[in-house]
């Protein structure tokens, strides 16, 4: 439990540290250190129910995507301003370092096991957030087209 709570943590330092280096304004950096340690939250719980990688990776991803969605609606600043931070706790740094280690020390089956865990981090990340965006994206599209009266196949 302790260990998870150092990791909630650090995701929140490291999506803050992200979120400076990324110029995200002084008023904003509250919420996208928030955003990393509610999409570690996220993971652990996944984590813990799920056996796939590639499913609890695209659910984190999710709410890592839906978060900044949201918050970015709050502040009207583009969804991409509060994802980055928040996706950082996801990037699976551990996993490209061991797939690497594996090929420069000719080591296959470190190689081959990381690199498969690699591929289906990534595609999970990516599939995350496809959907959420897709998802996003129509419901800002229906709600202009209800605003303005006009039919979605208008826009």
């Amino acid at each position: 439990m302790a260990g998870n709570i150092e990791l909630v943590v650090l995701s929140f330092l490291a999506s803050l540290g992200f979120a400076i280096v990324f110029q995200v304004a002084k008023k904003d950096l509250l919420l996208a250190g928030l955003g990393g340690g509610l999409t570690r939250i996220f993971y652990l719980i996944f984590i813990a129910i799920i056996p796939s990688r590639i499913v609890y990776v695209a659910l984190a991803a999710m709410v890592a995507a839906l978060y900044a969605e949201i918050v970015s609606g709050m502040k009207h600043v583009p969804a991409t301003y509060f994802m980055y931070p928040t996706i950082i706790p996801l990037i699976p740094g551990d996993l490209f370092y061991y797939t690497c280690a594996g090929i420069i020390t000719g080591n296959a089956e470190m190689f081959r096991t990381n690199a498969i865990n690699l591929i289906l981090a990534l595609v999970g990340l990516t599939v995350g957030f496809v959907v959420c965006s897709f998802v996003s994206n129509i419901m800002r599209i229906r709600r202009l087209a209800t605003i303005a009266g006009k039919s979605d196949e208008e826009y």
